[in-house]
């Protein structure tokens, strides 16, 4: 996805994957892996919100023009 950090997926899968590790070797008390979940859930609305953002910053940067003002008018001159 363009401007988006590369490796942020790779990242969530690596989470995943050492979460199910530690499942399967019954490492992660309930309480963990509620906590666990929570933080899942709010990183991944995180990561929609940050996009969204990021989204809008393009498109409010795409309306404005590339030179200031000032430098656009010394230019002119």
């Amino acid at each position: 996805m363009k401007g988006r950090v590369k490796g942020m997926d790779e990242k969530n899968t690596d989470y995943s994957v050492k979460k199910g590790a530690l499942l399967e070797q019954g490492l992660i008390s309930p309480q963990a892996l509620e906590l666990i979940t929570e933080l899942e859930t709010e990183l991944n609305f995180l990561r929609k919100q940050n996009e969204s953002f990021r989204k809008a910053l393009r498109a409010k940067s795409a309306q404005s023009p590339r030179m200031s003002t000032k430098l656009r008018d010394a230019l002119y001159e």
